[in-house]
């Protein structure tokens, strides 16, 4: 590796300003140029030593070459917007965020199960499929399993299998009552995750359904490329229950396609204000990692290259219970209560006239209220029972 001269903080970086600049990011980025995701262009980047995007900006040759960019970060878990093979080839070195946002999903996932009427049933027993076991995927298994949930995964590429999770192929996973995928998205053989969900296996999740009692509910907050639009008009040409946080075509999405969903979010699932911090966090700890290796020099870290704790939520810290409340009950109307996807729906579907353009599917996200995440959140409980306090706290929030 070429050994560098200089300083860290005196290098030139362009910043998606999308990401937010934490105390320690800021030590060791302080000479950023911040500019939207998507205008940036080789003619932007091409006197930057550094470059930290989100996932709207494609980073790969064509943006690269010519550049003086010696160092990629993405403050996101997923790197499909990285060509690694010509960074590598580039000598561009890259760090990414994984597990940053796998909180705020796990969160939007549970409140979709709430809001879709599903909660009770995994409650007492109807097992939930989770394809792709990575930092969101393993996260989300294990916070269900707290609650008691069996859980049945598909991921080809773990080496430890998570305990408490049934192994099952894709399509027996596919097949529970109720799915959620969190796949990396990649197209390396010989498990190519792209269009992993076809027409044939959203034909074989309908036949499995046709034998229950319960329609199956959908969710995909990991990454659009994960279904074919085939498969996923298939899906919503049946009874079963569909959310949408990310799209096949996106930025583009079809006003016909998104009418047929029963909940649909702009690509916001992880988005947290948490998630965003820890983020740019993880991207400090890289770069600062990344100039040492190379011999930049860099003061001191005033901020620790650790995790920038979120305040905690005001909005959430009491909760009533009502009289005869079950334990499954009071669960459901609390994250009913957290859940943002009322909101991102309506969102959503009121700039559906007749399609969603890619301007506008940017500005939505870019407008989104970032909600403060309610795990480990203290909350307080009035009247609640002893069993109403175990579930919460088995939910993750800290009851008192």
């Amino acid at each position: 590796m070429t050994r560098a001269r200089g300083s860290l903080p005196d290098l030139s970086w362009v910043i998606d300003e999308a990401i937010p600049i934490t105390a320690s990011l800021k030590q060791v980025t302080g000479n950023a140029r911040m500019v939207s995701g998507r205008d940036i262009t080789p003619a932007i980047i091409e006197k930057a030593d550094g470059l930290l995007v989100r996932s709207v900006t494609q980073v790969d040759e064509a943006l690269l070459k010519g550049s003086a960019v010696r160092f990629v970060g993405t403050a996101t878990a997923g790197i499909d917007h990285l060509d690694v093979v010509a960074l590598a080839r580039l000598g561009v070195q890259w760090a990414s965020a994984p597990g940053s946002n796998a909180i705020a999903v796990v969160e939007y996932v549970l409140s979709a199960i709430a809001m879709s009427g599903h909660l009770q049933s995994i409650l007492r027993g109807t097992p939930v499929g989770i394809v792709g076991l990575g930092a969101v995927g393993g996260h989300l298994a294990k916070r269900l399993l707290s609650l008691g949930c069996q859980v049945v995964g598909y991921d080809p590429l773990v080496t430890h299998w998570p305990s408490g999770v049934v192994k099952g192929d894709l399509q027996a996973v596919l097949n529970q009552t109720v799915v959620s995928l969190h796949a990396s998205l990649h197209d390396q053989l010989p498990f190519a995750s792209q269009g992993l969900m076809g027409i044939a296996e959203a034909e074989g999740m309908l036949a499995a359904s046709a034998t229950r009692s319960q329609p199956g509910l959908f969710i995909n907050a990991g990454r659009g490329g994960l279904v074919t639009p085939q498969a996923l008009e298939y899906l919503l040409a049946s009874a079963w229950t569909t959310v949408l946080d990310t799209w096949p075509t996106e930025p583009s999405l079809d006003g016909s396609l998104l009418a047929q969903c029963d909940w649909v979010s702009p690509h916001i699932a992880g988005h947290s204000s948490g998630a965003k911090r820890r983020g740019s966090d993880m991207l400090a700890h890289a770069v600062a990692q990344w100039g040492d290796r190379v011999g930049l020099a860099r003061p001191a870290m005033a901020v620790a290259p650790g995790i920038t704790q979120e305040a905690p939520s005001t909005a959430l810290t009491n909760f009533i219970c009502e009289p005869g409340e079950a334990p499954d009950e009071v669960i459901a109307r609390f994250l009913c209560h957290a859940s943002v996807l009322r909101r991102e729906d309506a969102r959503l579907r009121k700039g559906a006239t007749p399609h969603i353009t890619p301007e506008l599917f940017d500005r939505l996200r870019q407008s989104y209220e970032q909600p403060s995440e309610w795990t480990g959140t203290q909350l307080q409980v009035s009247a609640g029972s002893t069993a109403i306090v175990t579930a919460l706290t088995q939910l993750g929030v800290a009851v008192s």
